[in-house]
């Protein structure tokens, strides 16, 4: 069937090809590069017109679409606002019709997570033993999902003693560190053993290709309802989990952000307004110097 979408057409793929080209020189992230080249395709294919031959209006107008017609949510408009501001400030030096583009104000909600009894019932769920310790890594870990399916076996720290995950090319092209489990380490080992993954530490269909979302989405929509789970599950809310749990046991805010690879501590800080921190430890300073 032919593809009928403007942004198929020689005008089209012409826009994309040079558009992706001063992402990548621009040493944006794979994901960037993605979520801003799927902008200006949606806004083409919107307008059948290239965008330097859009007004602001027209912008405008396909902004509205998504939330009106297409029902996406702010978070997901604040991405294509992004990325079509910084086509028409850095393609088309267009920095005027840029600044007039509305970024969305992000509707304020607290990350969802499920409680210790459920997690234990979702890795239990996993019939496939590959699936238990990716999940079991992710929330041990607090990984993301784009950080664990690039995950490669030696990024599996144990030298001199250490236990810890190694991530490059985090989000926002940072490289850090997080916590590794002695449990999940000895479960890492014994399904390295058994499955001899190249390349990536958790494959795809294919040796030496990494798993896909599609794939680790599917596998835990299949736990979560073997599990019966009633409640909305998806990766980030195994990540939730870590970052709650950490504090409730008395982590730093300051290493939680560090584990988290958050560039501001307020991110980070969210996490104190749905953690249970049990207060019989807690003290007031006056009675510490007090005399």
């Amino acid at each position: 069937m032919e593809d009928t979408r403007y942004s198929s057409t020689l005008q089209g793929k012409n826009v994309l090809k040079h558009f992706k080209k001063r992402l990548v020189v621009a040493h944006r992230s794979p994901q960037t590069v993605t979520s801003y080249l799927r902008s200006i395709e949606f806004l083409m294919d919107f307008h059948e017109e290239v965008p330097q031959n859009l007004e602001i209006d027209q912008i405008i107008d396909f902004l509205h679409d998504l939330k009106d017609e297409k029902q996406r949510n702010w978070r997901t408009i604040k991405i294509y606002v992004a990325g079509i501001r910084w086509y028409y400030q850095h393609m088309l030096d267009d920095v005027d019709t840029a600044s007039l583009i509305p970024y969305p104000k992000e509707e304020k909600t607290l990350p969802r997570i499920i409680s210790r009894e459920e997690l234990t019932d979702l890795f239990n769920a996993c019939i496939n033993p590959k699936h238990r310790v990716m999940f079991r890594l992710m929330y041990s870990s607090g990984l993301r999902r784009c950080e664990l399916i690039r995950l490669t076996p030696t990024d599996v720290d144990t030298k001199d003693g250490k236990c810890r995950i190694r991530i490059l090319n985090g989000k926002g092209s940072k490289d850090r560190y997080t916590v590794l489990s002695g449990k999940v380490l000895e479960e890492l080992r014994e399904y390295y053993a058994t499955c001899r993954p190249k390349g990536f530490l958790f494959n795809g269909r294919r040796k030496g290709e990494p798993m896909s979302n599609e794939g680790l989405r599917h596998a835990l929509n299949a736990a979560v309802k073997k599990a019966g789970i009633r409640k909305e599950v998806n990766m980030h809310v195994l990540r939730h989990c870590f970052a709650t749990h950490c504090i409730e046991h008395g982590m730093n805010i300051k290493t939680l952000q560090y584990l988290m690879g958050h560039s501001s501590v307020q991110t980070t800080m969210v996490y104190l307004h749905i953690s249970e921190v049990p207060l019989e430890h807690a003290f007031s300073p006056i009675d510490k110097w007090e005399k």
